[in-house]
C-alpha cells in the first residue's frame, strides 16, 4: 500500500464526524477522547445500542525509535485512513493517546459474533504491509471490546449501552476504560488478538493497583530484604557465590515470596528505585563474605527492565561498586528476556560497557523464551542459567535431558559458563556434573537465606567439606 493513495484527508475526516476543533486530534483529524465521550453520551441518550472497542498497535514505540517520530506520525495517519475505509458509515472513530484508537459501533440487531468478525477483519487489514518513504512497514494490532456494560457486582443480565435497560449508572468514560483494559489484556498475547471485556479484568486491575500502593509503602517503610542462595562449583564443591533474592517482610502476612509480588513490582513506577537498593545492598553484603579456598565469592543481582533502560544505569553500577568496595569481577548482573529483546541497540552497548568494567552478565531462565538463541548471537553475556523447569526431571525425562545437553553445548561454543537452577537432589547434581555444567544452585544445597544465616551456612559448609576431603 502507498501512503499517498490510501490516506484520508484530514478535512474529509472532519466533515464526516462534524467535530469541533477542541474535540479534534490535530494529527489525524479524528475526534479525540473528549469527542468520543460526547458521541457516546449522545448515543446512550438516543438509546442506540453501541459496542465500544479500543485498538492498539504492538511495539509502536520501536517504530518511532527506528524510523523516527515523523515516520511514526505518518503511520498513525495511515492507520486512521485504513480504519475509516473499513468501518461502516454509522461507526464513530476517535484517536485516544499514542497508538490507541477507539471505535463506537452500532449493534442494533447485531449479534456479538458479527461485531467481533468486523473487528477481526480490521486487524487483518492493518496487518497488510505498506511502504512509507522507501521503508516497508508491518503493523500488528490488538483490540479490546466492551459488548455490554454489566459489571460483576450484580450478576444480572448484561446491559447493552444505549438500550432502555442502560440507566446510565456507568458513565461513558468507564465504558472506554473497560475496553482499554481488555485491549491491554490482548496486547499480552502479541499480535492480532481480540479480547472481550470481562468483569474479572476490572477486579484484577483493582487488585494490582492495591498491590502497587502496598509496594510503595513497603519501600518507604523498608520492608524489603535480601536473602542469598548459594551457587556451588560442581567440580570442586566450592561455594562460588550467591544469588541475591528479594523478599518482602509484610507487617501482617509475614515473609512474602517473590511469586506474590515480583511481577507487579516489575511493572510499578518504583521498580528502578527498588532495583538500585538491591544492587547497593547486595554489593555491601558481598564484601563481608569470606574468601573460599583463597578466592572471593561473587554475588548475582537480578535487574528490572526499567533499570537496564535507565539513562543512569551505568552510573548506579559504578556507585554501588565504589561505595561498597566490591571488585567488579565479583558482581554478576542477571538479564531477563524482556531486557534482551530490546531492539534499539542500547542493550548491546550497555553490556559492552559492563564488560569493559569487569562486571559479568548472565542470561536468566535460558531456554524458556523464543529470543534465547538470537540473543546469544548479538549480546555479550558471560553465563547462561538453565531454568529450573528443565532441571526438575532431568534425570528421568529424556526430553529435558536433551534440552540441558543442547544448552550446555551451545554455551561451550560461545565460551560461556552455565549455572543450573532448582537442583534438589544428589542424582540431579551428579547428572549435571557429568554433562559438564559449571555451577548449580537449589534446595539440595540450601534455600535462599537471610544474610546472617547465609554466613553461618558458609562456615558449616566449609567445615563439612573439609571433613569429606579429609576422609577421602
Amino acid at each position: 500500500m502507498n501512503v499517498s493513495a490510501d490516506q484520508t484527508a484530514p478535512e474529509d475526516v472532519e466533515v464526516r464526524f462534524d467535530t469541533p476543533r477542541a474535540d479534534e486530534d490535530p494529527l489525524t483529524g479524528l475526534p479525540n477522547r473528549a469527542g468520543l465521550l460526547r458521541a457516546l453520551d449522545r448515543r446512550r441518550a438516543q438509546h442506540i445500542p453501541t459496542a465500544v472497542a479500543v485498538l492498539g498497535i504492538d511495539n509502536f514505540h520501536s517504530l518511532g525509535v527506528t524510523l523516527g517520530p515523523g515516520m511514526a506520525d505518518i503511520m498513525l495517519q495511515v492507520i486512521a485512513a485504513r480504519l475509516l475505509a473499513r468501518l461502516p458509515d454509522d461507526a464513530f472513530l476517535a484517536r485516544l493517546d499514542g497508538d490507541e484508537f477507539a471505535i463506537a459501533l452500532s449493534v442494533r440487531g447485531q449479534k456479538p459474533r458479527g461485531t467481533e468478525a468486523l473487528l477481526n477483519a480490521i486487524l487483518l487489514d492493518l496487518a497488510q504491509p505498506c511502504e512509507v518513504d522507501m521503508h516497508r512497514v508491518h503493523l500488528d494490532a490488538c483490540v479490546g471490546v466492551l459488548l455490554d456494560a454489566a459489571d460483576d457486582d450484580s450478576g444480572a443480565t448484561p446491559v447493552v449501552p444505549g438500550t432502555p435497560d442502560d440507566t446510565g449508572a456507568t458513565d461513558s468514560l468507564e465504558l472506554v476504560a473497560r475496553a482499554q483494559l481488555a485491549m491491554h489484556y490482548a496486547k499480552r498475547s502479541r499480535g492480532q488478538v481480540l479480547r472481550r471485556f470481562e468483569p474479572s479484568m476490572r477486579t484484577a486491575a483493582i487488585d494490582r493497583r492495591r498491590l502497587d500502593l502496598e509496594l510503595r509503602r513497603a519501600l518507604n517503610e523498608r520492608e524489603f530484604e535480601l536473602h542469598y542462595q548459594p551457587q556451588i562449583h560442581l567440580e570442586t564443591g566450592r561455594p562460588a557465590g550467591a544469588e541475591a533474592l528479594l523478599r518482602w517482610r509484610h507487617p501482617e502476612r509475614g515473609l512474602v515470596m517473590p511469586a506474590g509480588f515480583i511481577d507487579a513490582l516489575a511493572m510499578s513506577g518504583i521498580a528502578a528505585l527498588v532495583g538500585w537498593w538491591i544492587l547497593d545492598r547486595a554489593c555491601r553484603d558481598a564484601v563481608t563474605w569470606p574468601r573460599i579456598d583463597g578466592r572471593p565469592m561473587s554475588v548475582s543481582v537480578n535487574l528490572f527492565p526499567s533499570q537496564f533502560g535507565h539513562a543512569d544505569f551505568l552510573h548506579h553500577v559504578d556507585a554501588a561498586l565504589r561505595d561498597s568496595g566490591l571488585p567488579p569481577e565479583c558482581l554478576e548482573l542477571e538479564l531477563t528476556e524482556t531486557i534482551a529483546l530490546r531492539d534499539d541497540g542500547a542493550a548491546a552497548a550497555t553490556l559492552q560497557a559492563l564488560r569493559q568494567r569487569g562486571v559479568r552478565v548472565a542470561y536468566d531462565d535460558f531456554g524458556t523464551g523464543y529470543a534465547s538463541l538470537s540473543m546469544l548471537r548479538h549480546l555479550a553475556v558471560d553465563r547462561v542459567k538453565i531454568d529450573r523447569s528443565f532441571v526438575c526431571d532431568v534425570v528421568d525425562d529424556r526430553g529435558d535431558a536433551a534440552i540441558v545437553r543442547s544448552i550446555l553445548m551451545i554455551a561451550r561454543n560461545f565460551d560461556m559458563q552455565v549455572t543450573a537452577e532448582g537442583v534438589e537432589s544428589a542424582p540431579q547434581a551428579d547428572f549435571l556434573r557429568k554433562l559438564g555444567c559449571d555451577e548449580v544452585q537449589g534446595f539440595y544445597y540450601a534455600p535462599a537465606l537471610p544474610l546472617a544465616q547465609f554466613g553461618s551456612w558458609l562456615s558449616d559448609y566449609e567445615r563439612h567439606r573439609a571433613r569429606v576431603m579429609a576422609i577421602g
